[in-house]
Parts: C-alpha cells; sequence; structure tokens
C-alpha cells in the first residue's frame, strides 16, 4: 500500500481549505441563491429561508445535501491529490480545479432535479 507523503498530504489540505472557504460563494456563483462568505451574511440571505419561490438545489434537501456535495467534492479533490505519478505542482492545480468542475456537474444534475431553472 502506498504511503501518503507529505507533499501529497499538502495538497490535499491546500485544495480543501479553498473549496471550505468558497464553497458558498460558488453555489452563490451557479445559482444566485443569495449566500455570501463565510465572514460576511453566510447563508442568511439564502432564497432557502424564503417560504415562496425557488429553493437552492443543494440546501433544498437540507444538511444532507449541502454536506453531501461537498463531501463528493472533497473525495475528488482527494484523489487528485494522491496521483503518484503526477508533481505535486500538477496534483496541486488538478485538484484545485476539480472543486468548480465537480461543484459544477453536481449543481446541473441537482438543478435539473429540483427544476431550479425552469
Amino acid at each position: 500500500m502506498p504511503r501518503l507523503s507529505k507533499a501529497s498530504a499538502a495538497t490535499f489540505v491546500t485544495a480543501a481549505a479553498l473549496t471550505s472557504v468558497f464553497y458558498i460563494n460558488v453555489c452563490h456563483l451557479v445559482f444566485r441563491c443569495g449566500c455570501d462568505f463565510l465572514w460576511a451574511a453566510a447563508d442568511a440571505h439564502c432564497n432557502i429561508h424564503n417560504s415562496t419561490g425557488k429553493h437552492c438545489p443543494f440546501c433544498s434537501f437540507g444538511y444532507t445535501g449541502y454536506a453531501g456535495t461537498f463531501g463528493i467534492i472533497i473525495v475528488v479533490q482527494a484523489l487528485f491529490s494522491l496521483l503518484p505519478n503526477w508533481t505535486w505542482p500538477v496534483r496541486l492545480g488538478v485538484a484545485i480545479a476539480a472543486f468548480p468542475v465537480t461543484f459544477v456537474l453536481l449543481a446541473l444534475v441537482l438543478g435539473t432535479y429540483t427544476g431550479y431553472w425552469d
């Protein structure tokens, strides 16, 4: 079994930290749901809190939906961070890029499923 190198761990931690900080901003960018930076209003203005109208597809499934989509992104980043034949800068770039790419794919699936853009 391959050992986890310091470079792989640092790559994953860096990519996951960026995802953790900006996840809510990308959510607003894709869904225009009203979320803001974590250090500002965060989800206080998310449309999930409105009694009528469209609700953010990620938040409409509660913490399970939010944590599930976040978790999928983190797992994809971990997989790219651990690739043994790539240099750490390439792994870092791909792991960071996996965040918006995976997010958009999940957004398309859940946004279509919930009829968010109808």
